[in-house]
C-alpha cells in the first residue's frame, strides 16, 4: 500500500493542518514521524504487511547502512517465527555491536558486499545472510524456520556461513543449517520439524513423499513415517468448501492404502505437548494394529 510523507504532502499542496485534521478524524494514521497512511487500508493489512510498509517508509527517509534481520526479511518475504517487528533493523560493515533506539536497531558486524543486495531500490542483506543474522540471536526453532524460509527462495548458505566469522550462537546456527531442508513448504512445517527433534520417541519423518494408488497420483504429504502420514493444516490451506472436500477425498484415498493420518494446527505448535501427544498416539495406534495382526 502507499504511504504519504510530509514532504510529498506539502509538494502536493496538502497542508500540515489538513494532515492533522485527517489524523484526528481517524482518516489517516501515522506509522513514522512525518509519514501517514489511509487508516482503513492500514487496518486491513496483516501485521507482517504493516511492518513491510513501515520498513519501506523508513528506508525512503534515508538509511546509512543496509536493512537487515527482520526488516530485510520483510522485503524478501521470509516467513519468521516470533519476529521482532518493534524496530527497524539496519546493519553496516564494522565491529563493535551497534545502537538501539525506540524505533531503530543498528548493528555493526563484518558485512561483505556479497552479503548485500537490493530490493525495490532498497539496500538489504541477502536472504541467506538475513536468515543467518536472525538465527544467531534466536532459538533453534527460530533458526530452522528462518533458514528453511530462505532455502525456499533458493538461498545457499555455504559461503555466507563462512563469512560470519565468530558470532555468538554460531554453533547453534550451524546445527540449524545442517538440519534444514528445502522440502518444507511453510513455516508451520519448519516449526513442526524443529519441535520433533526434542522427542526421542518421534523418528525423523520423510518429507513431501508422493503417494499413488490404482487411480493414479494422490499427492504429496507434509510428513510420513512408513504407515503414518502427518499433515500440518495452516489457516489458509482450505480457502473454501471445495478445497475442504478435495482434501477429505484425498485423505480417504490415503487411508485406503492402509495409512494412518494425523493432523495438527498452529495452536498445537504453540503448545508443543499437544503435537507430541498427537504423534505419540498415532504411533501407539500403529503398534496396536501390528500387535493385533
Amino acid at each position: 500500500m502507499d504511504y504519504l510523507t510530509r514532504r510529498a504532502a506539502l509538494a502536493a499542496g496538502i497542508t500540515d493542518q489538513q494532515l492533522r485534521t485527517a489524523r484526528m478524524r481517524g482518516e489517516r494514521a501515522s506509522i513514522l514521524r512525518g509519514c501517514t497512511v489511509i487508516r482503513s487500508d492500514w487496518d486491513a493489512l496483516a501485521a507482517h504487511e504493516q511492518y513491510a510498509v513501515t520498513v519501506r517508509a523508513f528506508a525512503d527517509a534515508g538509511i546509512s547502512g543496509v536493512l537487515s534481520h527482520e526488516s530485510a526479511a520483510a522485503l524478501h518475504g521470509l516467513a519468521l517465527l516470533r519476529p521482532d517487528r518493534s524496530r527497524i533493523h539496519e546493519s553496516a560493515d564494522g565491529r563493535g555491536g551497534g545502537t538501539t533506539s525506540s524505533r531503530r536497531k543498528f548493528y555493526r558486524f563484518p558485512l561483505a558486499p556479497e552479503d548485500c543486495t537490493v530490493v525495490d531500490s532498497i539496500p538489504v542483506t541477502t536472504p541467506a545472510r538475513t536468515a543467518l543474522d536472525i538465527a544467531c540471536r534466536g532459538t533453534f526453532d527460530q533458526a530452522v524456520c528462518a533458514v528453511e524460509s530462505a532455502l525456499r527462495l533458493g538461498a545457499d548458505f555455504v559461503e555466507p556461513l563462512e563469512r560470519l566469522g565468530r558470532r555468538h550462537g554460531l554453533a547453534m546456527v550451524r546445527r540449524a543449517v545442517d538440519f534444514a531442508s528445502p522440502l518444507t513448504e511453510s513455516i508451520g512445517e519448519s516449526w513442526s520439524r524443529a519441535l520433533m527433534t526434542r522427542w526421542p520417541e518421534v523418528p525423523a519423518p520423510r518429507l513431501q513423499h508422493a503417494f499413488m494408488d490404482r487411480r493414479g497420483a494422490i499427492g504429496r504429504t507434509d510428513f510420513d513415517w512408513e504407515d503414518m502420514v502427518g499433515e500440518f493444516d495452516g489457516l489458509s490451506k482450505y480457502g473454501n468448501r471445495s478445497s475442504l472436500v478435495k482434501e477429505k477425498l484425498r485423505e480417504d484415498r490415503l487411508r485406503a492404502l492402509g495409512l494412518h493420518v494425523v493432523r495438527w494446527v498452529w495452536s498445537d505448535l504453540t503448545h508443543p505437548e499437544r503435537l507430541r501427544r498427537i504423534l505419540r498416539d498415532g504411533f501407539a495406534l500403529l503398534e496396536s494394529r501390528s500387535y493385533i495382526r
